[in-house]
């Protein structure tokens, strides 16, 4: 056999990547060797809330977008064509870190054969937190949104005397 009949690598394969990312707005483009008939991906440092437009939605796809996961596929049997490059889907979304990358790539054909999936780099997003206490540490995961006192007491009544003399 020659090296394409031996090869242990899938012969068609697909590419997710990111578009133009804006607040609240990140394009996932898809580059595909074959017809895709369904996908699966995750989007670490975002929570995604909508997904709209691009080829999932010209083929019909139903697409869900949640938490970090977004799933695409079509109760009709349609599929995004072989050779399709271009965006997948618009994606709505709040920054929950200040990178967002793509991670866990499922992507099938028609015959429920997953495709070999290579991905983009990560993108950069606009991301602030509320830090009240300016610690450095974003409130909404900061154990102690102000000051420990002498017992340990987050805002406590305790007196920073050294003494830890704290009865209530």
């Amino acid at each position: 056999c020659d090296a394409a009949e031996c090869s242990d690598e899938p012969s068609d394969g697909a590419m997710l990547s990111f578009g133009a990312v804006s607040d609240g707005s990140l394009e996932v483009y898809l580059s595909s060797d074959a017809p895709v008939a369904g996908f699966q991906f995750d989007i670490t440092g975002a929570d995604l809330g909508s997904a709209s437009g691009g080829a999932a939605a010209g083929a019909g796809f139903t697409v869900s977008a949640g938490g970090s996961t977004v799933l695409g596929f079509s109760f009709t049997g349609s599929v995004i064509p072989a050779g399709s490059s271009g965006l997948l889907t618009n994606l709505g979304y709040t920054a929950t870190d200040s990178e967002a990358c793509l991670a866990n790539p499922v992507i099938s054909d028609p015959n429920g054969e997953a495709l070999g999936v290579s991905l983009g780099d990560c993108v950069e997003l606009d991301y602030e937190c509320d830090d009240a206490d300016n610690d450095g540490i974003c409130d909404d995961v900061d154990d102690c949104v102000g000051a420990y006192d002498e017992c340990g007491v987050c805002n406590g009544d305790g007196i920073a005397d050294g003494a830890c003399d704290c009865d209530g």
